[in-house]
């Protein structure tokens, strides 16, 4: 059965995470990703931990997928054979920093001039024109040029960090491959090829429209607040008896009542400070006040089945180590084994999407750097 972008062939000219999880993806809908690495391969990516045989967790999965290859693009022998690919390309990607692929002979103006049917992606960090445009970024850069640490920590404190360093990294990536699809379909109408800009800056505030949203309406910077919604009331993550966390979010004024039921609160129902969400975003802390010792009588698991018993969201916090095997997790394959050449089997995420008619999959382990050299070049017919 077809997968989605059966018959269609990236050049893939990306480092670290924010092009390779882009191009992954669409390796993932059955697109022929072909990763051009320098001899020894994608340095950045190699030289974070932790590692597999020699070779790094993040360079191992942000390449299933592909075909490895390797050109020197600094010898014009080997630029020549990466043209003679891309005329044999739908899509190009890039997110180097600005100027790079250029110097390397394979800017959008070169490429288009041999294919002028490509998709060419260059991705940045603050995009290619202005006083930042020659500067790289990476996520914790990133974080902190966009406004994220100033929103990000404890209730009351100093703004910090997000440690999950690929956040935004991976955010790009997706919206690398949805603007990739995207570009697809209007050549399908069109004909023609096109060049796209991308940038982590424009994706990082994207990920902050509602808090943004708060500061363009009242002027007034937003503030960290922890695990705190800042439009709704309650919901955020409340300790229990045993020490863990249960997430709620009420939503809705009619999942109010029912929240109160579930917490054995039912006298909050009458109570006015409550009433509507606005009224319980204004009274927040008294609400606190009286919900969090609540929360602390009885075990997360108690609170949840009567949450959900009362149909009000709800979560458990959960570690890396009950998620993998919960079975909702495992029923639907957010996390699946994979069976690899050089680092034995490994868990990997899973498929983002199911396509009814056009079916995704299966992830395929990608190599070590240049390993499909050889089989491209003769696959394509270049000597």
């Amino acid at each position: 059965m077809p997968k989605p972008l059966d018959g269609i062939r990236v050049f893939d000219l990306t480092v670290a995470a924010v092009g390779p999880w882009a191009t992954k993806l669409l390796g993932a809908m059955g697109a022929d990703v072909i990763k051009v690495e320098a001899p020894g391969g994608d340095h950045l990516s190699h030289a974070v931990p932790p590692r597999i045989n020699g070779d790094s967790v993040l360079y191992i999965s942000a390449n299933h997928n592909k075909r490895m290859i390797e050109l020197d693009l600094k010898h014009e022998a080997d630029r020549a054979i990466a043209l003679r690919i891309v005329e044999k390309c739908d899509v190009f990607v890039n997110n180097m920093r600005p100027g790079a692929v250029e110097r390397l002979g394979l800017g959008y103006d070169v490429v288009a001039r041999v294919n002028p049917r490509v998709i060419y992606v260059l991705a940045s960090a603050y995009g290619r024109t202005g006083p930042m445009a020659a500067e790289a970024g990476v996520d914790p850069t990133v974080q902190a040029f966009c406004g994220w640490c100033s929103i990000t920590g404890p209730k009351g404190g100093r703004g910090e960090m997000f440690r999950h360093l690929a956040h935004i990294d991976l955010t790009t990536a997706t919206t690398i491959t949805q603007a990739v699809l995207e570009a697809l379909f209007a050549r399908e109408r069109t004909g023609a090829g096109q060049r796209i800009e991308i940038e982590m800056l424009t994706a990082a505030m994207a990920l902050q429209t509602t808090r943004l949203a708060e500061f363009f309406a009242t002027g007034v910077q937003p503030r960290p607040m922890g695990s705190a919604s800042a439009t709704t009331a309650p919901h955020e993550a409340f300790e229990c008896q045993d020490k863990r966390f249960v997430a709620v979010g009420v939503e809705q004024d009619e999942q109010w009542p029912r929240f109160c039921r579930a917490m054995k609160l039912p006298e909050l129902i009458r109570d006015q400070r409550f009433a509507t969400n606005p009224l319980r975003v204004k009274n927040r802390r008294a609400l606190l006040e009286i919900l969090k010792p609540q929360f602390k009588t009885k075990p997360a698991a108690w609170w949840m089945l009567r949450l959900t018993k009362e149909q009000v969201p709800n979560g458990p916090v959960m570690s890396f180590a009950e998620l993998r095997y919960h079975p909702q997790v495992r029923e639907n394959d957010h996390i699946v084994e994979l069976d690899t050449p050089h680092w034995g089997r490994l868990l990997v995420d899973g498929l983002p999407w199911r396509f009814s008619r056009t079916p995704v999959g299966p992830i395929r382990p990608g190599g070590k750097p240049g390993e499909h050299t050889a089989e491209v070049l003769a696959e394509l017919g270049i000597g």
